[in-house]
């Protein structure tokens, strides 16, 4: 059995916690019900409540309303109140017709609403309203309760809203535009640097930072494009790599072929653009090393979306790596590269070495809290 206790003067004491927790939700009580019966408390809650509300009887008349009932429409409620609603100047004559229908609902203990209405306040404008009824009861006589929504408020609000957010995706767009811009401007110096080069090697180094940067640039590119501000088209995005790639290094139809097996998928930034860099080192690094000359090849490029988790896998039938070759202790920049990006996304990476290449690649999905602290920083 569960026993109470309380804390009491440095020692702990039996139930008598018990009692005095009972004791003082007693007291809020009774201070609640004094509230209740206050009518002082009563008459500041329904008159400071922000929302516009009136109340009249089952023959239309106004009984009451709040102040922010005679804020919307102009008028002092001792100008409202005991007149018949339908022939207040309040309503357009067109509109009259369905507040008697309204009315009739009402008598008839049936609730309305929302409806829309419009309503001409005593300067003569026009606002649009709409109108939700309750039914109600006070000593023993029935009463419609009026809520009012100033649309037309309501309306500005969102606009407001939205222009803020348009403003807001237009200004990262133009961001995403800036660094785009900016990437093909260090893609353009690599290019005049590399027409410079006289050592092959050299240049060939150079022309892989080129790959790297124009792939990140490409889903920056995509990015400028895409329905959403922080996740692009996966598919698109590799399938442009790979395009790139198969222009640099077999501008002519040879003997290597690109096979590929991408589901389209919308992936954030932080995941696409380390898998693309990947792709980018996985398939130049096939490219350059994988075949002989004159043999016929293939390079397949495949993209799993499961569930929880992403597949992508690069392999080739070419030769594979020589023995001697050691994964974990390359010298390869670029094979270094691919080992950090891997764990840049908390990846698994599986690889076969001989008799061709394979590079499977296994990468959880980011929940949605963990991209939300990605992208607030």
């Amino acid at each position: 059995m569960r026993e109470e206790y309380s804390y009491q003067g440095g020692e702990i004491t039996g139930d008598s916690g018990h009692f005095e927790k009972e004791s003082f939700l007693n007291d809020y009580e009774l201070l609640r019900e004094d509230i209740r019966s206050s009518t002082e408390y009563l008459g500041v809650l329904l008159d400071q409540n922000p929302d516009p509300w009136y109340l009249y009887d089952l023959n239309g008349f106004l009984v009451d309303c709040n102040k922010s009932f005679e804020d919307l429409v102009g008028y002092n409620r001792l100008d409202l109140i005991g007149k018949c609603f339908l022939r207040l100047k309040l309503l357009p004559l067109i509109q009259r017709a369905r507040a008697k229908i309204i009315l009739d609902k009402n008598a008839n203990g049936i609730i309305s609403g929302p409806d829309e209405f419009e309503f001409i306040r005593k300067d003569g404008k026009i606002i649009n309203v709409e109108l939700k009824t309750s039914l109600i009861e006070i000593k023993s006589t029935k009463l419609v309760m009026v809520t009012v929504r100033d649309v037309e408020k309501h309306l500005n609000k969102e606009k407001e809203l939205k222009k803020r957010t348009e403003s807001r995706e237009e200004m990262i767009e133009e961001l995403y535009r800036q660094i785009e811009k900016n990437l093909q401007i260090v893609t353009s110096l690599m290019n005049l640097q590399k027409a410079h080069m006289r050592d092959n090697k050299d240049a060939e180094l150079l022309q892989d930072t080129h790959n790297r940067v124009k792939s990140i640039r490409k889903a920056y590119e995509k990015l400028i494009h895409s329905p959403e501000l922080t996740r692009i088209n996966f598919a698109e995005y590799s399938k442009s790599i790979l395009s790139g790639l198969l222009s640099t290094y077999a501008p002519e139809p040879g003997n290597i072929r690109l096979k590929v097996e991408v589901e389209d998928t919308f992936m954030d930034m932080g995941t696409s653009i380390p898998l693309g860099m990947i792709i980018t080192e996985l398939v130049s690094n096939s490219f350059r090393h994988a075949f002989k000359p004159d043999v016929m090849g293939e390079i397949r490029i495949i993209f799993r979306n499961y569930p929880d988790y992403y597949v992508l896998r690069v392999q080739d039938d070419g030769e594979g790596f020589p023995d001697s070759v050691d994964f974990d202790r390359t010298p390869s920049l670029g094979l270094q590269l691919v080992k950090n990006l891997v764990n840049q996304v908390d990846g698994q990476m599986k690889r076969k070495l001989s008799d061709g290449t394979c590079f499977s690649i296994e990468v959880p999905k980011l929940g949605s809290l963990e991209l939300d602290r990605i992208y607030k920083g």
